[in-house]
């Protein structure tokens, strides 16, 4: 993630406009532990300044779905994530994670009291494949984009927009209630 030299400047304007929050994201391609470590520390210490301008703060350390390793990854960054937490006062942060492997994998993050709530990133998945995916992960919910304009089109009359996208809609929120 590039630093962001006027971060303080924006946040100001933001909290004066009322907004909620603001998020993060970073794209991991392969199981480097100092990397990864790197990364959860900058996106932490950018949230922390979030936090104190009273704005909610969303990590967001993506891990590329055609990771080489990507169980290894998410092992690591789960880790390095559970290691920051603990050094957080009583702020409560989002995590946008890729959806992992293996089933209730972010569960101690879940879990977690500096966690507000983990939320699901389709990552590039199909929407078939993100919903089984999110269906296998307890309590946590969909953030999806691609997968949730999948087969929305231009070239769509309304209608059928409107079918396509509630049929998105509802799949994606059975998925993350299974």
């Amino acid at each position: 993630m590039k630093p962001i030299s006027d971060l303080d400047a924006v946040l100001s304007k933001a909290s004066s406009f009322g907004i909620f929050g603001t998020k993060m994201r970073s794209v991991i391609h392969a199981p480097e532990s100092a990397g990864i470590a790197e990364i959860v520390a900058q996106q932490i210490d950018d949230g922390k300044r979030i936090l104190r301008m009273h704005l909610t703060t969303i990590i967001e350390p993506e891990i590329d779905i055609h990771c080489s390793d990507k169980p290894k990854a998410e092992s690591i960054l789960k880790a390095c994530l559970l290691d920051e937490l603990n050094n957080l006062d009583s702020q409560e942060i989002i995590l946008k994670l890729t959806l992992p492997e293996d089933k209730d994998f972010y569960g101690e993050l879940i879990a977690h009291p500096r966690v507000m709530r983990v939320v699901a990133l389709s990552g590039g998945y199909p929407r078939d494949e993100a919903n089984r995916r999110l269906s296998n992960q307890k309590s946590m919910i969909a953030s999806f984009s691609r997968a949730l304009t999948e087969g929305v089109s231009v070239n769509l009359s309304e209608e059928d927009f409107n079918d396509v996208l509630s049929q998105s809609i509802e799949s994606i929120f059975k998925a993350s209630n299974a």
